[in-house]
Order: C-alpha cells, then structure tokens, then sequence
C-alpha cells in the first residue's frame, strides 16, 4: 500500500487510539448534566461539547439524539414536549431514579477502567523502552 493511500485511509478513519470513539462514554456524561437541570436537547450537545469528552471537537447530533432516545426506552431519562409561544417545541430531558442508579453504578465501573487503562499505560512504556 502506498503512503499516500494509508494517509487517506488514515484521515477518513477515526482511531480509537486518538481518542475519538468514546461514545460509550456520553451515557454517563448525559446523566451527569441531567443531576444539575433538566434541559432539552441542543443544550446537551453544546454542555457535552463544553467537556473534555470531544477533545474540541463538534459533537454528533444525531449520535447524541440516539442515545437519548437509549437512554429514555431503559428509563434513565425521560422527557417532556415543552411548548413555548414562539418557536418550535422542545424536548426537556430529566433523569430518572433509575438513572441515578446508573450514574452510581458508572462510577464504580469508570473506577475499574481507570485502574485497567493505567496498567495498559505501564505495559504500553514498557515495551516501547
């Protein structure tokens, strides 16, 4: 394969190793903003691009919307139409009981995958040496 050809492969994929597929990672985060306010959609999208999680990056919205819709079908959030007099209908986002289960249950799993990756950075420099 020519260099030119993996460079464009390169460029059309997102490595996991850039940090860029962490999509996992929005369920927790969503839960997070929701403790604080209830708030509807586009805010969470631009409270999430606020954050680390997207290293400067523009969110998916369309990503973020899915998970949303995920996250409402298991009952860790739900959500109402909020009809204002001018402009379209929004929808406002709430966590649920359930849903501070989760986060709480996060928080013991991120603990885990702390503890895994700094034994994979140990590993990593290691055999890098």
């Amino acid at each position: 394969m020519s260099s030119s050809r993996g460079t464009q492969i390169k460029e059309k994929v997102k490595c996991s190793c850039k940090g860029t597929n962490l999509d996992k990672l929005l369920q927790p985060n969503i839960l997070i903003l929701l403790c604080n306010q209830n708030i509807h959609g586009y805010s969470i999208i631009q409270e999430l691009e606020n954050k680390k999680l997207f290293h400067g990056e523009k969110a998916d919205p369309a990503g973020i919307y899915r998970t949303l819709k995920m996250m409402e079908e298991k009952s860790l959030i739900e959500s109402e139409w909020d009809v204002m007099e001018s402009g379209a209908p929004r929808r406002i986002y709430a966590i649920t009981a359930a849903g501070k289960r989760c986060l709480s249950s996060w928080i013991k799993t991120l603990e885990d995958y702390q503890r895994s990756i700094e034994g994979i950075i140990i590993e990593a420099r290691e055999v890098l040496k």
